[in-house]
């Protein structure tokens, strides 16, 4: 597996900018301004030195310039609050970030007697807060989570802290890789929070093949990477410079250290810089649009492209917040006797209800009035409901991902993202889940309680059929009948949806292997429901016989498909993929835990984004298999 094209900072970059970021010690804070690529720039006076910029993006990259730039003084309002706050202090302390994309740096004005702490997150969504005297006194982006609040006046927690790969010995590393059911640069990128570059970097260096699986000849792989790290951390130093790689005119990675995995490509090229700061600010300068670029767009597109940026932000926040749940779930089951005593010796120093265990850097929540066993679930009933919101803010940066791919294309970015197929104009079904039967016949379905009750009521016709997953709560699908097209829809076809049903249901999270559906005509269809019952949003009443479709199996295809004269990616059985395009992969249910290294590696090996495939899988887990056929294939299993 290829790690995609780094789009934020990893825990090595954060801490080549700290060891940067200790030479501005005792230089003082002049003023605040607003980045003209978004986010903030600090400018410092140092004595003897001049001036420096630190330029602070949440969520994506820092970096320490010199200052020749000229700015306007309108600042936003988070600006002005920031330059208030923290104007005249002095840089006293920037502290070891232990592995984490998370830069605190302490501050104090010689007016205020408490230091200022100042906390840049460039995980998920990204946030800036600053904290004095332990209360949140400005942040960026306010938040409330089940166990941290970001909001003025709130008590500040930092974020929950993970094990530092760079202080792990061999014994417990080895530990993670044997617990692991997956790869090796998926077990690093996930259970130590590396990021898909840094594990294929690490494992590049310590001459371990990516692919290999985590928990095979688990000591003595260990042992070559806690290695492989303490080189990495010398060949740093405390000056670390700066390597951009690229590919043609396609930037590629940004390291603050020679890359070993880059090596053996030919078509790679290395540019060194004499700092990492430099190295970053041109490699994320052309991820980020300018100024000129911004007021360029229409206002239509501009709203547009800003929802989306909200959408991905949250999705990220979401990510986030589904894996620590997951962690700190597993963690609780996985060594429930230390935590059971962690608990008894909390509970006996003081009042809950809530108290917090420390085991290993993971820090859990637990209740003193449940056992550790009930607390897990409560972590997993959480996580349920934090999945539920994410499948939805999938759903709706979809539907803005179709509005925006209009004439004027994708949104425009200097380094451009994968096409994401489909090409001419959005279609009035995409805005919905959809596919085209074997037989030629459209298949739309709802993507949440919203669109299951606007699309039966706007395009179930009189002659169109209703199909549903046998299950409560899956999604309302209706099969339309042709155009000038006289008799029954075919059984193939209805087979096609009935199974395309069962995999957008719970069913498919469950890991089944297959489910029954059925289907009635229209007319059987209502809102009305029987004396004393309520329908709820998204729900209908069905009367009368239903046709049931039994033993469907839980199997989609991902492929592209002819389609009012362009091609298309869509989500669908097998068999009608093939009647009218290319099928690329065969989907199943699979480990949920994997998905977002699937998704990432679906996107780079097909060249279509991220957003689009997520728009189109279903929700949980997923595995692949490639499917053999190109432009003239129809796709089929690889051997």
């Amino acid at each position: 597996m290829s790690a995609p094209a780094k789009d934020r900072f990893t825990g090595l970059d954060t801490l080549a900018l700290v060891l940067e970021l200790r030479a501005l010690v005792r230089a003082r804070l002049d003023k605040v301004f607003d980045s003209p690529r978004g986010g903030m720039d600090l400018a410092f006076r140092i004595p003897g030195t001049g001036r420096r910029t630190l330029r602070l993006v949440p969520g994506r990259y820092g970096a320490l310039l010199v200052d020749t730039e000229e700015r306007e003084e309108g600042l936003t309002a988070f600006a002005r609050e920031l330059r208030r706050l923290l104007s005249g202090a002095v840089l006293e302390q920037v502290a070891d970030p232990a592995g984490e994309r998370y830069l605190d740096l302490r501050l104090r004005r010689g007016d205020v007697p408490e230091p200022l702490e100042l906390a840049v997150e460039f995980f998920g969504t990204g946030n800036l807060v600053v904290v004095r005297n332990g209360t949140v006194v400005a942040v960026l982006h306010p938040r409330a989570w089940a166990h941290r609040t970001l909001r003025i006046g709130s008590p500040y927690k930092p974020p929950p802290e993970r094990r530092n790969p760079w202080k792990l010995g061999g014994p417990e590393l080895a530990a993670t890789l044997q617990a692991s059911s997956t790869d090796l640069v998926t077990t690093l990128a996930a259970r130590l929070s590396l990021g898909g570059p840094l594990a294929e970097e690490w494992l590049a260096r310590a001459g371990l093949t990516a692919s290999s699986p985590a928990s095979v000849d688990s000591m003595p792989n260990a042992d070559r990477l806690v290695q492989a790290g303490k080189e990495l951390l010398e060949e740093l130093g405390s000056t670390p410079g700066g390597f951009l790689y690229r590919r043609g005119p396609e930037l590629l990675d940004l390291e603050p250290v020679a890359a070993r995995r880059w090596r053996s490509d030919p078509t790679v090229e290395e540019a060194r810089f004499p700092t990492f700061s430099l190295a970053a600010q041109e490699y994320f300068s052309h991820s980020l649009p300018s100024e000129e670029e911004t007021l360029a767009r229409d206002p239509r597109r501009e709203e547009l492209l800003r929802q989306r940026t909200q959408q991905a932000q949250a999705i990220h926040a979401l990510e986030d917040e589904s894996e620590r749940l997951r962690q700190q779930a597993e963690t609780i089951l996985a060594r429930y006797p230390e935590v059971e005593a962690g608990l008894a010796r909390l509970a006996s120093e003081g009042p809950g209800p809530i108290v917090e265990l420390d085991l290993d850097g993971v820090r859990l929540p637990l209740r003193l009035d449940r056992s550790p066993r009930q607390s897990a679930q409560l972590l997993f009933d959480e996580r349920k409901r934090v999945l539920l919101k994410l499948d939805g803010a999938r759903a709706a940066r979809g539907g803005t991902d179709a509005e925006l791919s209009g004439p004027s294309g994708p949104p425009s970015t200097a380094r451009a993202r994968p096409p994401s197929l489909p090409t001419g104009k959005p279609l009035w079904f995409e805005r919905y889940r959809w596919f085209y039967s074997s037989e030629g016949v459209l298949v739309i379905g709802g993507r949440d309680a919203a669109s299951n009750d606007r699309i039966v009521k706007r395009y179930l016709g009189p002659k169109d059929r209703y199909v549903h997953a046998d299950l409560h709560g899956a999604a309302s699908v209706v099969v339309k009948q042709p155009e000038n097209q006289e008799g029954a829809i075919g059984e193939g076809t209805m087979r096609e949806a009935g199974q395309w049903a069962v995999a957008y249901s719970k069913a498919w999270r469950a890991g089944r292997g297959g489910a029954d559906a059925f289907w009635v005509e229209s007319e059987q269809v209502s809102k009305t429901p029987a004396s004393g019952e309520f329908v709820a949003r998204g729900s209908w009443v069905v009367n009368g016989t239903k046709h049931l479709l039994r033993d469907l199996p839980m199997e989609l295809a991902l492929g592209r498909v002819a389609v009012e004269g362009g091609n298309r990616w869509t989500v669908a059985p097998l068999s009608a993929i093939r009647a009218r395009g290319t099928a690329e992969i065969l989907l199943r249910p699979g480990e949920e835990r994997l998905r977002l290294d699937l998704e990432r590696e679906l996107a780079r090996s097909l060249s279509v984004s991220r957003d689009v495939l997520q728009s189109l899988l279903p929700a949980g887990g997923i595995s692949v298999e490639r499917l053999r056929g190109g432009a003239e294939g129809k796709g089929e299993p690889a051997a």
